[in-house]
């Protein structure tokens, strides 16, 4: 479609003064959102800003209230969709979890949709060759090699999402032919968040493939580089309300920061004063136990650590020291943090936790937390929380047996314990006794900082902590592991692909490649492009 084209056609889709209630509180508040045919829109804002809900009121998990509008192509569609409609009128969803089937083939998932959505053909036999052809025309279609008959949970994150888009891209496509309309809404929601920086542009290429074809695109995201590199205009929400819609390129990251926060970024010299303020908050909470009269204050050192693609590693954190572990994938460092944690078994190697010597080969999860290491990992959904579970039962489960006395459990003391970090770490709503799934992933995130801190940690090992994070929840973090290092002198390892983070929050950054430390920064020769330039060095070396 023509420049020309775009500006006469009406938008392919177009919302207009939804809002949304659950209860007490407005999740959405009158917004409005039109996205062009052949034409990217990002829509930003912190967890708990709305994105979500308005995705859902598209569509059709959510019931937007009374005098909420959707237009189609130009035409009113009533509100809210039925169960499936949303694929009817040309809109297609790929959530964070890509809801691909891991065991089966590439080829299966690109067909398996066809023969759910009903029909004649999900009675027919599977002609399997034919089936071949057409999937290897449709990955050609979009320039994606991968191999139709190797498992989907095989394949490395940036193929498994690159095959969810294109699925979802063919489906549209099949909706234009079989309709005959123009319009149509490829709906991406946080599509690079498990994906290293190197592999996002790969992800870009589908997506310009789509809008190609004259599909819209929803590029929902809390990665602002993406969000300005691959959108032509960005819309902010924030407390469920549009405060900005913007060309991409007219704003730049500090600017967009601002506005979904609602204030200016803190400057750097800003930021050892906001330290000491989270420092005095964090106190009562993280404080020595009664046994306990130090936390932290010793050094951590790793040993000749072995394991698959780590040869012989060895470093030294010190006490209230964060150290960066970064590398490209399948450098070694994203398993670090799980072996150093017992969650993985490593061949050799000994963890000096002052003057304990631990062999990590025999490491345990049990042992680590007896031991005082903490673990914040990737996937707190799986690994971190039980989701089912009150807020307050998960902020407190490491130290139910400091409040076990006389035979008593002293519930009201926990729960007591669990609202001064709900304050303190700033967790959203207040709510000790709502069930931990209900809140945002920036706020679930932070209920997995204060599980860890208030059980006073000597090691604390984070892998990729910010990941799926909005930017103020990210900037929080960051203050309270600072914090926590400084007021308790504990060790931590943070390990992550994005390596700005590590820029940011690191005091030392040693880079990986094939399980072997190939540059130590620090300093002022710490910076994004020095991570950067450390890591892909190594390839170009080896190459």
């Amino acid at each position: 479609m023509s420049v020309g084209e775009q500006a006469s056609a009406p938008p392919a889709v177009e919302l207009r003064n939804i809002s949304k209630d659950f209860g007490s509180n407005q999740a959405l508040d009158r917004v409005d959102l039109r996205i062009g045919p052949g034409e990217v829109v990002g829509l930003v804002g912190q967890n708990g800003s709305g994105k979500s809900t308005l995705v859902k009121v598209m569509s059709g998990v959510h019931e937007p209230e009374p005098g909420g509008r959707l237009f189609v192509s130009g035409e009113e569609v009533p509100l809210p969709l039925a169960p499936g409609q949303a694929s009817e009128i040309g809109l297609s969803f790929v959530y964070q979890n890509l809801a691909l089937a891991g065991g089966l083939t590439v080829l299966e998932n690109l067909t398996l949709g066809q023969r759910i959505t009903g029909g004649a053909r999900a009675w027919s036999p599977i002609n399997w060759l034919r089936e071949h052809k057409r999937a290897a025309a449709v990955l050609d279609r979009y320039d994606v090699r991968l191999d139709l008959d190797q498992h989907t949970g095989q394949l490395a994150p940036v193929d498994q999402a690159r095959l969810a888009i294109v699925r979802a891209a063919e489906d549209l496509r099949r909706y234009r032919t079989r309709s005959g309309h123009k319009h149509s809404v490829l709906v991406l929601d946080e599509p690079t968040v498990f994906l290293p920086e190197e592999d996002v542009e790969h992800l870009f290429d589908v997506i310009r493939a789509v809008v190609a074809e004259g599909a819209g695109v929803l590029f929902i995201s809390h990665d602002l580089v993406a969000v300005r590199s691959i959108t032509d205009r960005v819309v902010v929400l924030r407390d469920g309300r549009v405060v900005a819609d913007v060309a991409a390129g007219g704003y730049d990251e500090d600017a967009l920061v601002a506005l979904i926060v609602g204030a200016s970024a803190r400057s750097a010299a800003s930021a050892p004063a906001e330290e000491a303020r989270a420092a005095a908050k964090l106190a009562p909470v993280i404080s020595p136990g009664p046994e306990d009269a130090t936390p932290g204050g010793q050094s951590v050192a790793i040993e000749h650590l072995v394991d698959g693609r780590l040869t012989g590693l060895s470093f030294e954190i010190g006490a209230g020291e964060i150290l960066g572990m970064a590398g490209l994938i399948g450098s070694g460092a994203e398993d670090l943090p799980y072996l150093l944690f017992g969650a993985r078994q490593a061949d050799r190697g000994t963890l000096r936790l002052g003057g304990k010597a631990l062999n990590i080969g025999s490491l345990s999860p049990q042992r680590s937390v007896r031991e005082r290491i903490a673990l914040v990992p990737a996937d707190r959904h799986v690994l971190g929380l039980g989701e089912q579970l009150e807020l307050w039962e998960n902020i407190v489960m490491l130290v139910e047996d400091e409040h076990y006395r006389g035979g008593v459990f002293h519930r009201g003391e926990l729960v007591s314990l669990a609202r001064e970090a709900i304050d303190r770490f700033e967790i959203r709503p207040p709510q000790a006794h709502a069930v931990t799934a209900t809140f945002s992933g920036g706020n679930q995130q932070k209920a997995l900082l204060a599980k860890w801190l208030i059980a006073r940690p000597r090691l604390l090992l984070l892998h990729e902590p910010t990941q799926g994070v909005d930017v103020g929840a990210r900037k929080d973090i960051y203050r309270f592991v600072k914090s926590a290092a400084a007021l308790s002198q504990m060790a931590v390892l943070w390990v992550t692909t994005d390596f700005g983070e590590l820029a940011e929050v690191c005091d030392r950054v040693i880079v990986l490649s094939e399980g072997r430390p190939v540059a130590t920064l620090t300093g002022e020769g710490l910076s994004d492009d020095a991570i950067t330039t450390a890591a892909l060095r190594q390839i170009r070396e080896a190459r």
